[in-house]
């Protein structure tokens, strides 16, 4: 277990540059790598009315968050399976305002315990405008993601590894959490559905998801719209666990009463 103490107040990192990391121009190019499998430096000139030095600007700065490859005259997506910085920019602007209502539940001086994944990193980001407020996470990618933020204390649990998650799991995950009780723990989804709860793509992380929910009282689950009435591979817990589902207000009416009939507390945003 590794604590990760605020730096000193000198430093100086505003939330709301942390989450202006791109400009809307570079956020639609996003978008266009989610459905095709290559843009053009010439195309989207034309598309967005900018210079070629420009598109170049930005397709570097993609590159450099690890968003994009380049290539000779445009870009093509990056590959990288469960990589979360990835996965992130799927949905980000539904993503960060989930995080952003999640945020709202925390008190200042509250300790929380979040789980690896994109939004759940989104949401550890926004907590940082809070003051004394500690993160009790299995996520080395949302330590990096908050390490410029000095009003956050993280406390990393150890484990296994997982390189393509960049998350830690296994006994030695469980046995840390073991040691806490807090009253929140926020926790993302691969999929939501009636026969399996709460699932994900992988076991390993499953198991650390049931070990989170025996650590607090409340169990609030962030997904965007598209995994309610989905399916994984892997339970992490039944409906009846959870507290609160944050999600996005493109959530169908079927989704709806599925999680109302679970007596699920149900925010759209």
């Amino acid at each position: 277990m590794i604590l990760f103490k605020r730096k000193p107040a000198g430093i100086s990192y505003g939330v709301q540059e942390a989450f202006a990391l791109f400009n809307q121009r570079q956020l639609e190019i996003i978008d266009l790598l989610q459905t095709e499998d290559k843009v053009s430096v010439s195309e989207l000139t034309q598309r967005f009315g900018v210079s070629l030095v420009t598109v170049r600007q930005d397709l570097k700065k993609l590159e450099d968050q690890g968003v994009l490859k380049r290539t000779h005259g445009g870009a093509i997506p990056v590959d990288n399976g469960y990589d979360t910085s990835t996965r992130m920019w799927n949905n980000y602007e539904q993503k960060l305002r989930i995080a952003q209502r999640a945020a709202e539940m925390v008190s200042d001086g509250e300790t929380v315990i979040v789980e690896t994944g994109s939004t759940c990193s989104l949401l550890a980001r926004e907590l940082a405008s809070k003051r004394g407020v500690t993160v009790i996470t299995n996520s080395v990618f949302l330590c990096n993601f908050v390490r410029r933020c000095p009003a956050l204390d993280v406390v990393l649990l150890g484990g296994s590894f997982q390189h393509d998650a960049e998350a830690n799991v296994g006994p030695l995950t469980k046995l840390g959490l073991a040691q806490f009780s807090v009253d929140k723990c926020f926790i993302g989804a691969d999929a939501i559905s009636e026969d399996k709860g709460i699932s994900t793509i992988n076991l390993f992380r499953a198991e650390v998801a049931r070990a989170m929910a025996k650590s607090a009282k409340k169990m609030i689950v962030l997904a965007t719209s598209d995994k309610v009435g989905a399916n994984a591979v892997a339970s992490s817990f039944p409906l009846s666990s959870v507290h609160t589902v944050i999600t996005d207000k493109d959530l169908s009416k079927e989704g709806r009463t599925l999680l109302d009939q679970a007596g699920v507390e149900v925010i759209t945003v």
